[in-house]
């Protein structure tokens, strides 16, 4: 039996790249906008796919499964509007997984069981909004009442909270009193560029990614060859379980000291031109192998 692929790759700053960030990055490629934010902004903060990333992508249906796994959210996720097949989804940094398109009730059912151990998320975008405590309900970005480095709140959403800081304004002291705090709730706190997320312990990609490994190994009879790639440290524990895993130069993990035994690989530039030698070198791992597709 030919081994099947499964590929789990981030998204934002890994396949896709807004004008902001190609400008920031560098890498710039012919590209077409695959989302639909609105705003006057969106133009420059919408996502985009290079075309050489996109044919390459078109070319893997037939040789692998491909999994996106990001930490927007199922609405956000929904605001894409991707060239290429995706049989299976990873939103929320792991709390949901969607298997074409619906969500899988029994990943459903461990989200649950991790949302009942924790805080509700309204206390903990109170802590990040600046609202926590006694007298200060209408305090936040909106009041004038917030911490100054506060740009805005993303999304009210059960599963993730979410803010945008001023990163001139967000000084090195701030970020370990909100994760403690965030913590003393059952949710884990990252920073992200200038995206403060917070999620419920226990989520996490790669916890998503091995469970979906899993539903293609009974569905094939076989264990998928695992293909990841990311950019962030919501990526790096799944690019760690995976067989070959790719980071885009230029990126937070990209800066990290070498690992030890070349955990992944770092491609030679970095926006839309890593893009696309990651999804190139995916096609060339399958075409040379000649592993066949998933379920």
């Amino acid at each position: 039996m030919t081994r099947p692929v499964l590929i789990t790759t981030d998204l934002d700053r890994t396949l896709l790249f807004s004008r902001r960030a190609t400008a920031q990055l560098g890498g710039a490629l012919p590209a077409e906008p695959v989302e639909t934010p609105g705003g006057a902004a969106a133009q420059e903060t919408g996502a985009e796919l290079c075309h050489a990333a996109r044919d390459c992508l078109a070319a893997l249906a037939a040789h692998a499964s491909l999994c996106v796994a990001t930490s927007r959210s199922v609405s956000r996720l929904a605001r894409l509007r991707l060239p290429f097949a995706t049989p299976f989804a990873i939103a929320a940094n792991g709390g949901v997984v969607l298997v074409d398109g619906v969500p899988d009730q029994n990943w459903a059912t461990r989200t649950k069981r991790l949302l009942a151990a924790v805080a509700p998320a309204a206390e903990v975008r109170a802590v990040l909004a600046g609202r926590e405590g006694p007298g200060r309900p209408d305090a936040g970005p909106d009041s004038g009442c917030g911490p100054a480095w506060l740009l805005r709140m993303g999304d009210d959403d059960e599963l993730c909270c979410l803010a945008i800081a001023d990163l001139a304004l967000f000084g090195p002291g701030e970020f370990g009193p909100l994760a403690r705090r965030c913590g003393e709730l059952g949710w884990e706190a990252s920073l992200i560029g200038r995206k403060l997320y917070a999620f419920p312990v226990g989520f996490g990609k790669e916890h998503a990614a091995l469970y979906v490994a899993e539903l293609m190994a009974a569905h094939a009879g076989a264990a998928p060859l695992r293909l990841a790639a990311g950019d962030t440290e919501h990526d790096r524990r799944m690019l760690a379980g995976a067989d070959v895993a790719w980071v885009p130069a230029g990126s937070e993990l990209a800066a990290l000291p070498s690992p030890a035994g070349g955990e992944f690989t770092v491609t030679r530039q970095p926006g839309h031109a890593a893009a696309a030698q990651i999804t190139s070198e995916w096609l060339g791992h399958c075409r040379d192998g000649g592993l066949a597709t998933g379920p």
